[in-house]
This record gives C-alpha cells, sequence and structure tokens, in this order.
C-alpha cells in the first residue's frame, strides 16, 4: 500500500456512517410526524361526530342539552349548542366542540377547537302546506 491511501477505509467508513445517521433521522422525525397527523385527524374526527350528533339533535327539535362532555379514548371533549331565533323567522344554531389538544390549539395551551353553524326554519313542516 502506498502511504497516501493508508488511513482511506477509515475516512471513507466515517463518510458512509454520517450520511446513513443523516438519512436515519429524515426517516424518524418523518415517521413521527406521520403519527402525530394521524392522531390530530383522529381527535378532530371525534370532534366531527360529536357536532354532528348535537346538530341532529337541535335540528330534530327534541330536549337536547345546550351543554355536556364526553371522554373518548382517555380525552375529554366539551360540547356547547347554542339556539339563537331571529326576526325572519329562522333560527341559528351552533355547535362548539373544544378538547385539550397539546398540538391543536392556535397558541400554546389554548384548546383544539371545532365549531358547526346552521339555520332552520321555526316554523313546523306542515304550516307551508
Amino acid at each position: 500500500m502506498k502511504p497516501l491511501q493508508q488511513g482511506m477505509a477509515l475516512i471513507e467508513a466515517l463518510v458512509a456512517s454520517t450520511v446513513l445517521g443523516i438519512g436515519l433521522l429524515g426517516a424518524t422525525q418523518l415517521t413521527l410526524k406521520a403519527m402525530q397527523t394521524a392522531h390530530e385527524s383522529r381527535q378532530r374526527g371525534v370532534a366531527q361526530l360529536l357536532a354532528q350528533e348535537a346538530m341532529d339533535c337541535a335540528l330534530s327539535r327534541s330536549p337536547c342539552p345546550a351543554q355536556d362532555s364526553t371522554e373518548v379514548q382517555g380525552l375529554r371533549y366539551e360540547r356547547q349548542t347554542r339556539i339563537t331565533p331571529r326576526r325572519d323567522g329562522l333560527q341559528d344554531i351552533e355547535v362548539t366542540v373544544q378538547w385539550a389538544s397539546p398540538m391543536g390549539g392556535t397558541a400554546r395551551g389554548e384548546p383544539a377547537r371545532l365549531v358547526w353553524r346552521s339555520s332552520v326554519s321555526q316554523l313546523p313542516g306542515w304550516v307551508g302546506q
């Protein structure tokens, strides 16, 4: 072996190890981000189901709780339904679901929130017939 080639194998191994380490770090970060996104998506899906349930109850004109809370898979969801009559014969319905998500709020420490709004006629359906 020539004197200039001594130690080249060690340098090549160090460079290859560094490239492999950077690649594994990127793959790990990608996996963690995918898991975080899946977790947030599941939380939002649960909130949408709770909002749909409250909206259906409000639209059916049956007695519904104005505010309640539910726990799903260890996470507490607070649900609030507000019905506001308008002068034009309609009622505005607003359903708010919020939950304590460490990543879901717009600011640190703020809960994640889902708001659904709709309007419905105050008159029964048979009046217009």
